[in-house]
């Protein structure tokens, strides 16, 4: 643990991922309060249309980043996307100030959805390529722990935006949220360029001879497909974002509507999750030999399940608290489970491929998951509780398939070979 706090270009990448987290979770309660505000639009139905565009290009783009982020170094593609993330982000403030000074007193959020769309294009590219980075700044007996330091900050960082835009939002305007949303990225692209390492390995060094983008592609398809670990892995990180996705809808509309929690209130219960997360994950920093247990996803499924039904049993806010809670750990403690053994266990040439295969199945999980709740009568009519309930009981049912997936194959798998 002293060896990641003490590695400088480890705290460049924390740094730079603390202060964008936080500026997205201001401008993620901006844009709840504008629905607030504004009650002609039903929140649970435009939030799910919101994660949907940011959803949707990473399932069109997916094979595109598989193909072409290996080529290129990783640092340089989360500070051009930091730059152009900034200037959508602008792009949106512009779109809301006719409806926020009054000039207009309905508008269609069509454009937003678009605009929302682009953030998505860029954050496909730029998970896969964090998620490969951290490999080549702290060593593979560290992993656990920088994955640690980073889930227990950025979850510290999502629940600080979150709860401080609730307020800022109310009391100083939606516009100072979003704005300060630009500034963060900025900042971020100016921590990441401190970062100084050596050039890691690339397709185009380590198989100079499959240049072409097809050949690129199939021969990424066949790793991963043949990885001992990787594709289990993959396919239960997908199952689990599904969860996640629907839980992440349906959360506003149970806090506002079931709840009856205002939008800075709404942020203090995410506090809630948060202290959760860092519980959490300050479990894994001194007992990290739990992400090999062959339990490890099968508990946390049955244990999310567990919260989720207690939810949809209550309306009482410290009943709900205790369940936000638990699943603010188990959440932040099955994605390190991912990110860890992934990044151990996948050679470096060949990680951002792997990692973008996971953000494509992701994004298709979650876009059904937010489909569902706009694109279906069944969800829209079906009250915050409700879809708890059987959410809940498919999380514990899942469990037992989960173990199944990640055991499959179990010979690791930390370097190799493709021709």
């Amino acid at each position: 643990m002293k060896a990641v706090i003490k590695n400088a270009r480890f705290l460049w990448l924390l740094s730079s991922q603390i202060a964008l987290t936080f500026g997205d979770g201001l401008m993620r309660m901006g844009l709840v309060e504008v629905l607030r505000e504004h009650q002609h639009f039903d929140k649970r139905v435009e939030i799910a249309k919101l994660s949907f565009a940011v959803a949707v290009p990473g399932l069109l783009f997916g094979p595109l980043v598989m193909v072409v982020l290996d080529r290129w170094q990783r640092r340089s593609v989360l500070i051009v996307s930091d730059v152009i993330r900034g200037v959508v982000v602008l792009a949106i403030a512009v779109w809301l100030l006719p409806l926020l000074s009054g000039q207009v007193e309905d508008r269609s959020l069509q454009l937003v959805y678009w605009m929302t769309g682009v953030l998505g294009i860029i954050a496909t590219f730029y998970l896969a390529a964090r998620s490969a980075l951290l490999p080549n700044l702290v060593d593979t007996d560290d992993l656990v722990h920088a994955n640690t330091i980073f889930g227990i900050t950025l979850a510290l960082a999502t629940v600080g935006g979150i709860t401080l835009g609730g307020l800022i939002a109310e009391k100083v305007g939606v516009l100072t949220t979003v704005l300060a949303n630009v500034a963060m990225c900025l900042v971020s692209a100016g921590l990441l360029w401190k970062i100084r390492m050596v050039p890691h390995a690339t397709t185009a060094t380590q198989y100079p001879g499959t240049r072409n983008s097809w050949t690129e592609l199939r021969i990424g398809l066949e790793y991963l497909w043949t990885h001992p670990t990787a594709m289990p892995l993959v396919l239960l990180n997908g199952v689990f974002m599904f969860i996640v996705g629907i839980l992440a809808v349906v959360f506003v509309g149970y806090a506002m509507d079931t709840l009856r929690l205002t939008t800075s209130q709404v942020g203090y219960l995410a506090l809630a999750g948060g202290v959760g997360a860092a519980a959490g994950i300050g479990s894994l920093s001194t007992e990290h030999r739990w992400t090999k247990s062959r339990w490890f996803p099968l508990a946390h499924l049955v244990i999310m399940g567990g919260a989720l039904i207690m939810l949809a049993l209550t309306v009482r806010i410290w009943v709900a608290t205790i369940g936000i809670v638990v699943l603010g750990g188990v959440i932040a403690t099955m994605l390190i489970y991912f990110d860890a053994r992934l990044q151990a266990q996948v050679e470096d040439a060949r990680r951002g491929a792997v990692f973008a295969a996971r953000g494509m199945l992701t994004s298709a999980t979650m876009i059904v998951a937010f489909w569902l709740q706009f694109g279906t009568d069944l969800f829209r009519r079906t009250s915050a509780p409700t879809v708890f309930f059987w959410l809940g009981v498919g999380s514990v049912v899942v469990a037992v398939l989960a173990v199944v997936m990640v055991q499959a194959r179990k010979q690791p798998v930390t370097t190799g070979t493709v021709a």
